[in-house]
């Protein structure tokens, strides 16, 4: 990816994708732990109404056979606890089908303490045979309701918690993968090589780019070697620039210097108080000249680090993109400007055209220092030489 942003963008939603999975961990966790405590504690609850039932069971059938320590009230208390325990389960059920089955074994309760209550009525009138015709009849009945159903909820429950638990783990699993999925894509993405990019954009905002050092520059481009610049003509340009008296000759020697070392952009910059002002150019257009602003001592661009170093700096081009040379133009006791060039592919290593450019600058700095704009008073809001050459030039 080409922006940093972008890049940035792409991790924490990668951080953000990995939490969420991580909380999706967690909580499946936590429903699953639910799932089975609950699980557990609707069969110990209907496990404990089966052996309740058994006991009513038993009891009942004490009363044509009489055992010892068997009451009736005892009898009656203990339906009363199958009622209420099978009342109870109606929050842990799930299932429609337990529904339906609880609703079974309510009723069956009710019909087996109706029972209860007759043969109650029966043994205290003498009715012995009737007392357990009842029993054995409408009581068994009864007591068979009551465990069909309760056996009928704990089939159905287990279905139901078999399936929670396995929705539960699904899901998590689903954003699982989709987690994976996003981070093999955000990888892919944040280790991508950017893609080149050809620069339109002129010299002035190439030297702005992050510092390349002279040393740095010196590595070779894996293009031919390019043809030196033509000293005669190197020269002539600097025996002019040397005579140079007039700020209107100024872009034909700019247009001159940027034939031998074959620049497609030449641009002074010159100083005022603790700014550099683009004071006049050639191979731009005037209206990409007029957005140059000024650019601050502080800057970290190579421009500035050739006014504060008074060294060379260059800009890389390598093989897709033009490189760039800004060449300090030092005075007897400072420097006074910046001369930066932007050169074809692979001459801002040739060490040919890297001595003819500081020729140029040291021959500026001569003729220009003396002039009133590389006074630290000039006004932010003017650039340092007349415009009108600039603009000339430019259109030109």
């Amino acid at each position: 990816m080409r922006s940093r942003v972008w890049r940035f963008l792409v991790l924490v939603l990668m951080l953000a994708s990995g939490a969420v999975a991580a909380w999706s961990s967690w909580n499946t966790s936590r429903q699953i732990a639910q799932l089975d405590r609950g699980q557990r504690d609707l069969t110990d609850g209907i496990d404990r109404l089966l052996a309740t039932l058994d006991t009513v069971t038993g009891a009942q059938q004490a009363y044509v056979t009489p055992s010892p320590g068997q009451g009736s009230a005892n009898v009656t208390e203990l339906i009363g606890q199958i009622r209420q325990n099978a009342e109870r389960l109606r929050t842990q059920v799930r299932s429609i089908e337990s529904g339906r089955a609880l609703q079974s074994v309510t009723a069956a309760a009710a019909t087996l303490n109706d029972v209860e209550t007759r043969a109650q009525a029966h043994i205290a009138s003498g009715q012995d045979f009737m007392a357990a015709d009842l029993i054995f009849s409408d009581g068994r009945t009864a007591d068979d309701a009551i465990a069909s159903g309760l056996r009928t909820i704990r089939a159905a429950e287990i279905d139901a918690y078999a399936m929670a638990r396995a929705d539960a783990l699904d899901f998590s699993w689903t954003v699982g993968a989709l987690v994976l999925s996003f981070w093999l894509i955000g990888a892919v993405l944040l280790v991508r090589a950017p893609t080149p990019v050809v620069r339109d954009e002129p010299v002035s905002m190439a030297l702005s780019q992050p510092l390349v050092t002279t040393a740095d520059t010196m590595a070779v481009h894996n293009v031919a070697p390019p043809e030196g610049p033509d000293l005669q003509a190197a020269a002539n340009v600097c025996t002019a620039i040397g005579r140079l008296t007039n700020a209107e000759d100024l872009p034909r020697l700019l247009q001159q210097a940027a034939a031998v070392i074959d620049a497609s952009g030449v641009v002074i910059w010159m100083a005022a108080g603790e700014e550099l002002f683009a004071a006049a150019a050639f191979g731009y257009p005037p209206q990409v000249i007029q957005k140059l602003g000024p650019i601050n001592r502080s800057a970290i661009n190579a421009t500035a680090s050739a006014w504060r170093t008074s060294t060379l700096q260059a800009v890389a081009g390598g093989q897709d993109g033009r490189g760039a040379l800004a060449a300090p133009m030092l005075g007897p006791d400072r420097c006074v400007g910046v001369l930066a060039v932007e050169l074809g592919i692979g001459h801002d290593a040739d060490a040919a055209r890297r001595a003819v450019t500081t020729m140029f600058a040291a021959q500026l700095a001569a003729a220009l220092a003396g002039w009133p704009a590389a006074s630290a008073a000039a006004p932010s809001d003017v650039p340092p030489l007349e415009r009108e050459p600039l603009e000339r030039v430019a259109e030109g």
